[in-house]
């Protein structure tokens, strides 16, 4: 018996390893997961933040501000985005083109891109109406124009300027609670959510929540 166990003993490590495996691939296929108007996704741009701290963080805001959500979670992007990060780059748009996520929070510069190009819900009405509280905040970097094709195919300027994002560079807490450098980044609700109601909601909640005096090091 010893024997046996000497040289097939890794016949049954590998078979307790496929079953294990094969187990965790069953669950992950048949694990309930909450329909997309009953959760709402952060997609987040960060090498440095952790995603269960990030997860642990949303946890009592999401509670708090939209308790019939089944379920809000963070997925955190890699890189910063930007025309040289390519990979980045790849990532993000196919999360754009799958309709995946609810709120965004991106570098100005692929804020700025997507946005012209219709991929976030215009916030005006809902700070206008109170929806979205953004006194003492600066929201320039969060404005933009959209743009659309002319009869020769020319990407040209349609309308004025409009509020698709708020800059998070003044919500402290995301760099001193979540490790996530928000200096030049923008928070915005995607267009193709189809939970845009509450994720707005949620949205203004994570604003008020991430609100702290300024640390040393962004002085």
């Amino acid at each position: 018996m010893r024997t046996h166990l000497l040289y097939f003993g890794w016949v049954y490590v590998l078979i307790i390893a496929l079953s294990f495996g094969m187990w965790n691939l069953i669950y992950a296929q048949t694990a309930y997961r909450p329909p997309q108007h009953a959760r709402i996704d952060v997609y987040i741009q960060s090498s440095s933040a952790d995603q269960d701290a990030v997860n642990a963080f949303l946890e009592p805001i999401w509670k708090a501000s939209v308790p019939n959500e089944e379920l809000v979670t963070a997925v955190l992007m890699m890189g910063t985005g930007g025309d040289n990060d390519y990979y980045a780059n790849i990532q993000l748009m196919t999360y754009i083109a799958a309709a995946e996520g609810d709120i965004y929070m991106l570098s100005t510069s692929d804020f700025k891109r997507l946005a012209a190009q219709g991929a976030f819900v215009a916030l005006d009405d809902a700070i206008a109406e109170g929806i979205i509280s953004t006194s003492e905040l600066t929201l320039n970097s969060g404005k933009v124009q959209l743009l659309g094709s002319n009869e020769k195919g020319d990407l040209v300027p349609v309308g004025g300027m409009q509020q698709f994002g708020i800059p998070s560079r003044e919500l402290y807490r995301f760099a001193t609670d979540l490790a996530i450098d928000n200096r030049d980044m923008v928070l915005a609700v995607a267009a193709n959510s189809g939970n845009d109601e509450d994720s707005i909601v949620f949205l203004n909640a994570l604003i008020q929540e991430t609100r702290a005096p300024i640390p040393d090091f962004f002085k």
